[in-house]
């Protein structure tokens, strides 16, 4: 009985680490994110209109079992754009809504995938702040609304952008949710001047992922 009891028992472990078996014996893992787009219904009226949608594929090396492997990570990046002139300050301003969507995976119980770890603040100083165009980013305020049936915290940052020699302000908002087998991160930029906070917010509540 116990040789029984001891033969289920490894064959549960290599059942459950057979794709790690796999990576340690020098395999290439591949995971790839589902696509997160907006909803028709929630785009209508709101005059913002898909700008591009593309793969983003990176490879990154892990350590495990110590070990170097390569890991295949598939991205999906949405992006819709809203046309919007400001008088005296520069016409043909652009405000743009993306979604990312990007595969949530584990290696040896941890998850690898930084942005599973990043809080909004995080997120913000990973895609904007690291642009030298942007400065002077400050949270101002935060919302709770529903994306993909998860209630999430959408924050809210001001900061300073240069554009065509010319400094506007710009709001940001910011939040994601973890749906199926990935992270999907939604976030937003447009001049301070508009007030596009609450189409922002329906854009959000559209957003669409199969999980």
């Amino acid at each position: 009985m116990a040789r029984k009891l001891l033969a289920g028992a490894l064959l549960a472990v290599l059942v459950v680490t057979s794709g790690c078996l796999g990576f340690i014996l020098g395999d290439t893992l591949s995971y790839s994110a589902n696509k997160a787009t907006v909803a028709d219904d929630a785009l209508s009226g709101t005059d913002y209109e898909k700008a591009n949608e593309k793969q983003l594929n990176t490879k990154r090396s892990f350590e495990v079992a110590g070990e170097n492997r390569d890991v295949k990570v598939t991205n999906w990046v949405t992006q819709y754009e809203k046309s919007v002139g400001i008088s005296g300050v520069a016409e043909g301003t652009i405000a743009k809504f993306t979604v990312l969507s990007s595969p949530r995976f584990e290696l040896a119980g941890e998850s690898v995938n930084p942005l599973a770890r990043y809080n909004n603040r995080q997120l913000v100083e990973k895609f904007v702040s690291g642009y030298g165009n942007v400065k002077d980013v400050r949270e101002t305020d935060a919302r709770n609304v529903t994306m993909l049936g998860s209630e999430t915290k959408v924050s809210t940052f001001s900061a300073v952008a240069q554009s065509n020699g010319a400094s506007v302000e710009v709001n940001i908002h910011v939040t994601k949710v973890e749906h199926g087998d990935d992270v999907v991160v939604a976030m937003a930029v447009y001049p301070k001047q508009l007030d596009e906070s609450e189409t922002v917010y329906r854009l959000i509540e559209g957003v669409e992922h199969e999980a």
